[in-house]
């Protein structure tokens, strides 16, 4: 066990990299609209991190409860269980090797690890998930432009190639377990490009199905400054119930929508003051924000709970609590419509002349108000 004296030290050497908006896996979801402390927390390592506050998950669980309350279609769908299922999926971006809760050190010590090695530019398309995920190219997962130069039409395409993969595997479109060398087949040719890029690319992980890449759970060792132990995912459960993984998927797609509105990771129109978001009343994209521009203290103002986050929804603009039900609610009634049927085309639709819409296509990636 590191010394948390050695572990503290080196946090202010390197620093902690933003995350989206907060995650706490310490908390579960027990059938109501707080969710209650499971896992003891540890202190110094989570108080240095980004790891606080369960904003993603009480995002979901409103969210979900919307599309329960109001009868939505597809809302029969929703029990505890899948409340639980997509809540975990919404911490997959942040955590897509399912370190957390059992192994927050791990999780802490490669979040470093992988911060230094971005910084000397040396993660590419072979690094595994959580590497990526953050600090390089998988940075779409968090609604974010992956470099400093990437125009806001580049990212909003990678947004809308992950929102097309995991809402076909949400709604069961996609079959969880297909191999990812036959996505192409399910996928629009955009999309069927998008993961040869960034998840096949020279041959790599062909074997791969929906069903492994969300049920992922791995251990490995990282002791500072630099000795990294060999990833091991060992007790990956690699036939997981067809509704977990979909379940799972769904609560990835929401991740993406609920850090498109946290003001450190996208400009909306119109801007406001003050370093913190906003869920309710937004509108266009000005431009997708790059972590390399931003300053990481100024960030992490931005991706706590936002101001009006317990404020009634407003009657213009977006409210991220009803483009999120609308989704939720296409994907669980899809699942049981036939394939054919499948209506990840409207999803779209409205997504890039709504939610995702952009004042400026060529708009390079910026740094809002956290420079």
């Amino acid at each position: 066990m590191i010394n948390p004296f050695i572990l503290a030290a080196l946090l202010v050497t390197y620093g902690t990299n933003a995350l989206a908006f907060d995650i706490n896996p310490f908390k579960e979801y027990n059938g109501g609209a707080e969710l209650v402390q499971t896992f003891e927390q540890p202190a110094l390592e989570m108080m240095v991190s980004s790891i606080i506050h369960p904003v993603h998950e009480e995002l979901t669980v409103k969210t979900l409860f919307l599309v329960r309350d109001s009868h939505m279609p597809g809302a029969e769908l929703i029990d505890d269980d899948l409340i639980k299922k997509v809540i975990r999926g919404a911490r997959w971006n942040d955590d897509p090797l399912h370190f957390l809760p059992e192994y927050p050190r791990q999780w802490l010590m490669n979040f470093e690890r992988a911060s230094e090695l971005a910084e000397q530019g040396g993660i590419n398309e072979n690094f595994d998930l959580f590497y990526r995920s953050h600090h390089a190219d998988l940075q779409f997962l968090h609604a974010m432009a992956s470099t400093e130069t990437e125009s806001a039409q580049l990212t909003r395409n990678a947004i809308l190639s992950w929102i097309e993969l995991t809402y076909k595997v949400a709604s069961g479109y996609i079959p969880v377990q297909t191999p990812f060398r036959k996505l192409g087949n399910f996928l629009t040719p955009r999309t069927a490009q998008f993961v040869k890029k960034y998840f096949t690319k020279n041959g790599r992980r062909l074997n791969w199905t929906p069903a492994y890449l969300f049920s992922l759970k791995c251990t490995r060792e990282v002791m500072p400054p630099s000795a990294v132990g060999v990833l091991d995912c060992a007790d990956t459960p690699w036939l997981p119930p067809k509704q977990d993984v979909q379940n799972i998927a769904l609560g990835s797609l929401l991740h993406v929508i609920q850090d498109s509105f946290s003001d450190s990771h996208v400009t909306r129109h119109p801007d406001y003051e003050g370093n913190y978001s906003l869920i309710h009343g937004r509108s266009a994209v000005q431009a997708f924000n790059a972590y390399q521009k931003q300053s990481i203290r100024l960030h992490r103002g931005a991706d706590s709970y936002p101001r009006d986050f317990d404020q009634p929804l407003q009657q213009q603009g977006f409210n991220l609590e009803e483009v999120s039900a609308e989704i939720i609610s296409y994907a669980l009634s899809d699942r049981k419509r036939a394939r054919h049927q499948n209506r990840h085309a409207i999803v779209t639709a409205k997504l890039k002349k709504g939610l995702f819409r952009l004042l400026e296509p060529n708009a390079e990636a910026g740094s809002g108000k956290y420079k």
